[in-house]
């Protein structure tokens, strides 16, 4: 995969984990004992392992609704587990893939400014 496409995907991936993370706070806002720490291990345990599933299934839901709109090369509606892939990716938060999408655009920009330099020296 080249630098753009790759650059495309990480795109996408962090549109739709920013949906992702927007839908499962807007969960958590109407249940209480998802919204609120507990005091005790065990009951915090449990929210936090409730909001990672809550995460997974929005992920996948968002990607689900977001299908139509997806390049071809990237999921494709008939199979279904490209979907899942995407929403269990999407799960991960938009925070890693903004990461991930700093890292991209950088390589990106230093195989550009290579090419370049590549051309100059072919020239002279």
């Amino acid at each position: 995969m080249d630098a753009t496409k790759l650059a495309a995907f990480v795109s996408l991936m962090v549109a739709l984990s920013v949906a992702t993370e927007r839908l499962v706070e807007i969960i958590k806002g109407q249940f209480s004992f998802l919204n609120c720490e507990r005091p005790d291990p065990v009951a915090e345990g449990r929210r936090k392992s409730a909001l990672q599933l809550l995460a997974v299934v929005a992920g996948v839901f968002t990607a689900w609704s977001a299908s139509p709109y997806l390049p071809a090369d990237l999921a494709r509606p008939a199979e279904s587990w490209q979907i899942f892939g995407l929403g269990l990716l999407a799960s991960g938060g938009s925070g890693f893939w903004n990461s991930i999408a700093t890292y991209v655009l950088k390589l990106k920009d230093v195989k550009e400014a290579e090419a370049k330099q590549a051309d100059q020296a072919a020239k002279a």
